[in-house]
């Protein structure tokens, strides 16, 4: 099965002639229009919006409309791959956009049903499923007894809230013993885990 790879959208959002403080006389802006047009001669899925030609696309694009609002018109430019900001305020270089259009995940071809081990063909040669139990709230829905599994082993220690589940009175040994163990304060004499014999 062969895999092919697309090259990502790329979009580049740019300010105006003369709009960019950093760049009064445009030639950064003149630089990247030259090398956008060499890259996209030679194949790359590249589109540029300058805010004079495509004013509506700095409102319509909302990753675009929300750098703007967020950080003004000096986040411009703007580098969109698939729809993503990847590149605000300066201009992306020919090595950036070249990797960026490469960005895409590898999609595998689609295959027909048979051939990907999918129905009546591949039904025949797979031994059937076994239906599995319901578990967790499924299972507590169903009515089934729930069987953790993997918990971990907590030795001789006592579960407090096993019997606060069973019980609707307690005496007052047992609450202060749950007292005692909530707190964190030691059995008489020993370590207090009560697990070790000590106390």
């Amino acid at each position: 099965m062969a895999d092919t790879v697309q090259n990502a959208e790329l979009e580049v959002f740019i300010p105006a002639p003369g709009e960019n403080p950093d760049d009064p006389q445009d030639i950064e802006r003149e630089e990247f229009l030259r090398m956008a047009q060499q890259l996209l001669d030679e194949g790359l899925d590249i589109v540029v919006y300058s805010t004079d030609s495509y004013p509506s696309a700095f409102t319509q694009c909302v990753p675009v409309a929300d750098q703007i609002e967020i950080s003004g018109a000096d986040v411009l430019p703007i580098l969109l791959v698939d729809g993503e900001v990847k590149v605000s305020y300066h201009y992306p270089d020919a090595e950036q956009l070249q990797r960026f259009s490469r960005a895409r995940s590898v999609q595998q071809k689609k295959v027909s049903a048979t051939a990907a081990g999918c129905g009546p063909v591949a039904a025949e040669s797979a031994p059937p499923a076994k239906p599995s139990a319901p578990a967790g709230f499924a299972a507590t829905l169903a009515g089934l007894s729930q069987n953790p599994s993997g918990a971990p082993d907590i030795g001789q220690r006592q579960n407090l809230m096993e019997s606060v589940e069973n019980q609707d009175e307690f005496s007052d040994e047992e609450l202060s013993e749950v007292e005692r163990r909530l707190s964190g304060a030691p059995a008489s004499g020993g370590c207090g885990c009560g697990g070790c014999g000590c106390g």
